[in-house]
């Protein structure tokens, strides 16, 4: 009878697919985290967009700030720029919204995000990728702030092909 030294191919090939069989398993749950952790971004960044825009109606509320979700900012960002404007409470309201929509990032750049391409301290980086938002006055006078986006879309050939419709709403009393 023979002693056996070192390992049999059997068995370094059983060795090398149970390891192959865990990488893989570790990289497809690498990729749900990082699936995860976009969609934890995205609503983060709806609650900091959420707080900005219920700071701006505290610090100006005499005004409505109501507005419609497919409804783009009203007015350019360069509006109320100058400091030799006197502007209206309902303009700052106006700016506010606007500078607002183009921080969602649902609206078109050429949506009086981006009045003059000559001026880039006036272009505002979206922080979400296709959200919108709606701020509507409820039955008791309330505002009621809502953001809405795709969220884990996946594109095929440049299509965007899925997804789930998130909303956030916030009420604001007056």
């Amino acid at each position: 009878m023979k002693k056996q030294r070192g390992m049999g191919m059997i068995e370094i090939l059983m060795a090398v697919l149970i390891t192959a069989i865990g990488l893989i398993g570790i990289t497809g749950m690498q990729a749900v985290s990082l699936k995860n952790n976009l969609s934890a971004l995205n609503r983060s960044n709806a609650i900091f967009l959420t707080g900005t825009i219920v700071d701006r109606i505290r610090a100006n509320p005499s005004v409505s700030y109501e507005t419609d979700l497919g409804v783009g900012p009203l007015t350019a960002l360069n509006s109320c720029s100058l400091s030799t404007d006197t502007c209206a409470p309902s303009a700052i309201a106006t700016l506010n919204i606007a500078q607002w929509k183009c921080s969602l990032g649902g609206y078109p750049v050429n949506d009086n995000c981006r009045p003059d391409p000559t001026q880039l301290g006036l272009y505002i980086v979206p922080i979400m990728p296709d959200a919108q938002g709606e701020i509507t006055l409820d039955g008791s006078g309330d505002y009621v702030i809502t953001i809405q986006w795709t969220d884990r879309v996946s594109y095929a050939a440049g299509v965007k092909t899925g997804g789930q419709l998130v909303s956030l709403s916030t009420t604001l009393r007056r």
